[in-house]
């Protein structure tokens, strides 16, 4: 075995010389990795241990070392003894010398005797369990709520892949896994292996887990295997509901249990991931036109950030050549764009309701019609005609709307607002000399790709472009569903500088009427 490899050679000498001065010893056969020393006055009272045990990793200094202790019986903590002093990815570089090392030790030693943050606890219980599949098990937190402390009853698992199984309520049909979920009330310390389990069950509960355990023929983790497969135990600490999800493999005295990563997708937890704005945004409404690159990608992020309502309208169908900068993928080949989307949008955001109208409407009845129930109108057409005709009827009808468009191969991209105070119509901008015109150039148009009754120009403007400006009309349109209204009427991004075409020859984003950041 070799040393620990290292960022800093320097840095893990030091530490090491420390841990000598402190006592310990390199352990035979480990090449330095593993230390052994006296252990931290302050686990007394939680051990009687007398040694620790101290791992360095390689990456030091960056990645740290690893503590275990014998004994312990807290949270924060595996069976096996290590001691959860950070989260991997954690960039604090406490641990580069020991004394830091053991000031976090101090910190630890002191949430285990007076109380844990709850906050991590839910997590740990997966992390802490003795064996671990990398298999995520998602559910819907309402559907499998067990309300009464020392209930227990059935669910089913479908395998949907081998490291996705879905979790529901009541007994399993044909070909689906078994499970049984229990509520046990209060508890500090979650179970880490099956003796844990079943020691935190009431007698009724761990009657009916033996019952299922013992009707199990040898299959492994993941299978049916005619008794109970999977398991869901709920315990309460401080008003707060955790869960711990467990696989069982094996039958008899060899059964085996992992803890499973849980995946909550219950409308509550998925928008946690939201933004602040999902709670303002789940009353909003928009009628978005124009569902191919910009369009697709803005109406998803849109829902995601906890948009109630969108109406998409586009009359184009999903082409090959589309899937290179569009929201969706080659299986939507074929699929109207508005419905390619809906999909899309479903599944990321379920809470969204989606209108879908599959045409291309130019009439300003229809168009009146389309708009007049919405909160925001968005245009992302990149149709010139398309994008003035939805101005004048939403301006006629006193709509606020928001328009992106990319141009000059993708090098800039625009985001127009009206309809909010103090904006200006976009039919007038041109003759006002506040707004600046974006210059045509040999860059603009590229391609051409058949269309009804002609070629229809192409803008190649690179999937980066797409995503940035998309990005951009989500922003402002939240902005104004959200009565903020913190940026100007138009935002300008130049993402590939023009030369001698000022003021495009610089990156970054014009604010108008004139204001550069």
């Amino acid at each position: 075995m070799n040393g620990p490899e290292t960022f800093d050679p320097a840095s893990l000498e030091a530490f090491t010389a420390e841990l000598v001065a402190a006592g310990f010893e390199p352990s035979p056969d480990t090449n330095r990795r593993v230390w052994k020393g006296p252990i931290h006055p302050a686990f007394e009272g939680l051990t009687d241990a007398t040694r620790m045990k101290v791992v360095l990793r390689d990456g030091w200094p960056i990645q740290f070392p690893y503590v275990y202790v014998e004994g312990l019986n807290t949270n924060h903590l595996t069976e096996d003894g290590y001691v959860c002093l950070w989260h991997e990815g954690e960039g604090s570089g406490e641990w580069c010398t020991l004394g830091g090392l053991f000031d976090r030790i101090e910190h630890w030693c002191d949430q285990a005797k007076n109380g844990w943050d709850v906050s991590g606890l839910a997590r740990d219980a997966y992390l802490n369990f003795t064996k671990k599949h990398p298999a995520v098990a998602t559910f819907d937190l309402d559907e499998l709520r067990a309300d009464h402390a020392g209930a227990w009853g059935a669910l089913n698992g479908e395998l949907r892949h081998p490291f996705h199984v879905e979790l529901a309520s009541g007994a399993p049909q044909r070909a689906q896994l078994a499970g049984l979920w229990f509520h046990v009330g209060a508890m500090d310390l979650p179970p880490r292996n099956l003796a844990e389990l079943r020691t935190a069950l009431s007698r009724d509960q761990r009657r009916g887990l033996d019952r299922a355990l013992s009707r199990r023929r040898p299959v492994d983790v993941l299978d049916r295997s005619g008794g109970v497969d999977l398991v869901l135990f709920r315990w309460d600490r401080e008003h707060r509901r955790h869960l711990l999800i467990i696989a069982i493999a094996g039958s008899g005295d060899d059964n085996e249990m992992y803890a499973l990563q849980e995946g909550a997708r219950d409308v509550t937890s998925l928008q946690l991931r939201a933004g602040p704005d999902a709670a303002d945004l789940a009353n909003r409404s928009i009628a978005l036109f124009g569902a191919g690159a910009l369009g697709g990608h803005a109406a998803v992020c849109l829902a995601s950030s906890g948009l109630g309502r969108i109406r998409l309208v586009d009359s184009d169908q999903i082409l090959p050549g589309n899937v290179v900068r569009h929201a969706v993928g080659h299986v939507a080949v074929g699929v109207p764009k508005v419905h390619a989307v809906a999909v899309r949008i479903g599944e990321h955001a379920p809470w969204t309701e989606i209108d879908r109208v599959a045409e291309h409407p130019t009439k300003p009845s229809r168009l009146r019609e389309l708009i007049a129930d919405v909160d925001l109108v968005v245009d992302a057409t990149g149709n010139v005609a398309a994008t003035s005709s939805l101005a004048a009827t939403a301006s006629t009808i006193g709509k606020p709307l928001v328009s992106g468009a990319l141009f000059r191969g993708g090098g800039i991209g625009r985001v127009q607002r009206q309809g909010t105070p103090g904006d200006v119509d976009l039919a007038v901008r041109g003759s006002d000399a506040r707004y600046r015109l974006i210059p045509s150039g040999a860059d603009e148009e590229e391609l051409v790709e058949p269309a009804i009754g002609c070629s229809a120009p192409v803008n190649n403007a690179p999937p980066g472009s797409v995503l940035a400006c998309s990005a951009r009309i989500v922003q402002v349109a939240i902005d104004a569903l959200t009565g903020r209204c913190a940026y100007p009427d138009e935002v300008t991004d130049v993402y590939t500088a023009l030369p001698g075409e000022p003021p495009y020859d610089q990156l970054g984003s014009l604010l108008q009427h004139g204001n550069t950041v």
